[in-house]
């Protein structure tokens, strides 16, 4: 059987334009780790690769690689895979909506895919949305506003806000600042692809999740290790296999709670909190394998991706 994962970054899908190293790294961090452990399985692994890269340090003729050196290519080749291929894993940011575009195509093929639906993945992926659905449920989340309506009320000048991207992934474009400093950020921002969110101090973690038909199996509690740069975070690394953070009951029950709120969470899916004394707040849900996956730690006493080696199975039992 063989698993066609498509990592965005590594793929040849920007094979026409200069790509940040560091986001390069983390994708091909992220696609050399989940096909070392499927071929640890057994598996057959195929991917597209953009032909600027080096070949992946994998030795083995199970692994099938087209490599791509224009868009043109990219997208004859895609479209030739999405036909002789039956099962997928996509990797992509949410940013401008890759991974719901990617997902829904496979979908609309009526492809066996490894990943959340193209309808939880468009919930999450708009931060505004998941904030209120997270809200209509009651889990404890900092309360968002649109820019918009941020800009139209009066703030304590010394209240610290996070301006973020409302569909962004990772760090990217994320900022703390006071009142003053975010109104007059906003003023140079697009008001409709950026959101406010209350900031809260406590401990930046994350959990690392894989569901599977509505059953939930925790995989790491994390360490986030957030710095900031003027008034800019960035993420430095994760911390995987944190568990003296946050128990296995307590990081579960709240996965639970997410994952029988949002429907169509499945596979691997990553939850961004905060945990302060009193409360655990949820910052957003990540409907994708998230870079996370590829800390050493993650394979210390198991292979991470046996969840979905027994889903797989399974399947291929019925």
């Amino acid at each position: 059987m063989t698993i066609f994962i498509y990592e965005h970054l590594t793929s040849g899908a920007l094979s026409e334009e200069v790509f940040s190293a560091g986001l390069m790294r983390e994708g091909e961090l992220m696609l050399e780790s989940i096909c070392r452990d499927l071929l640890a399985y057994g598996y057959k692994v195929a991917l597209m690769r953009d032909s600027r890269l080096p070949a992946l340090t994998i030795s083995t003729d199970r692994l099938t690689t087209y490599p791509i050196q224009n868009q043109l290519q990219f997208t004859e080749t895609w479209q030739q895979c999405q036909q002789h291929y039956d099962f997928f894993l996509v990797i992509a940011p949410e940013t401008d909506s890759i991974l719901f575009n990617f997902v829904l195509s496979l979908e609309q093929q009526q492809k066996r895919i490894f990943n959340c639906s193209s309808s939880a993945i468009r919930l999450c992926s708009d931060k505004y949305l998941c904030y209120q659905h997270l809200k209509k449920h009651h889990i404890t989340t900092p309360k968002t506003f649109t820019a918009n309506d941020w800009l139209s009320e009066d703030h304590a000048t010394e209240a610290q806000w996070i301006i973020k991207p409302i569909d962004g992934a990772g760090c990217e474009n994320t900022y703390c600042s006071d009142s003053v400093d975010t109104r007059q950020r906003l003023s140079t921002l697009p008001k409709d692809k950026f959101i406010v969110q209350t900031y809260i101090s406590g401990e930046n973690l994350s959990l690392s999740l894989f569901i599977n038909e509505g059953e939930t199996q925790l995989l790491s509690v994390n360490i986030q290790h957030i710095k900031q740069d003027q008034q800019q975070l960035h993420l430095g690394y994760c911390e995987a296999q944190r568990f003296d953070m946050l128990s296995r009951e307590q990081a579960l029950s709240l996965a639970n709670q997410i994952s029988h709120c949002i429907d169509g969470l499945s596979g691997f899916v990553g939850i961004d909190i905060v945990k302060t004394t009193n409360a655990i707040y949820v910052i957003e849900v990540n409907p994708r394998l998230t870079s996370t996956y590829a800390e050493p730690a993650m394979r210390e006493k198991t292979n991470p991706a046996e969840t979905l080696n027994k889903q797989i199975q399974a399947l291929l039992a019925k």
